[in-house]
């Protein structure tokens, strides 16, 4: 589901319920790892440049890192519904930030090897 926001902002004010909920734990990782990051809006979803983009759906929330740190971590999250580059969250309960945050440090860490 691609939204039509402009700004990150109206982006996270057009998300509602436990969607919003699952929105905002999932950025406040990103964050916690990358505070100085930009937050933008980057192919209709929040995009956080060299780290991850993320995006409300229909039905769930999906967070998109690289596919091989992803691939060394998919056992950490067998709650969410794992694609090659993605996460896909249905429920609140299924989100770990304890795991986010060493996925996205990973993630960073390929990003400067790289």
């Amino acid at each position: 589901m691609k939204r039509d926001a402009r700004s990150p902002r109206a982006y996270r004010n057009d998300v509602t319920g436990e969607q919003s909920e699952m929105l905002e734990t999932i950025r406040n990782a990103i964050l916690s790892v990358a505070p100085d990051t930009e937050e933008i809006i980057e192919r209709g979803m929040l995009g956080y440049p060299g780290i991850a983009n993320l995006a409300a759906q229909k039905h769930y929330v999906a967070l998109y890192v690289m596919p091989a740190v992803l691939a060394e971590h998919r056992e950490n999250f067998s709650g969410a519904d794992c694609g090659k580059s993605c996460l896909r969250f249905r429920r609140p309960d299924q989100i770990n930030p304890r795991r986010l945050r060493v996925l996205l440090r990973d993630v960073l860490e390929a990003r400067r090897n790289a």
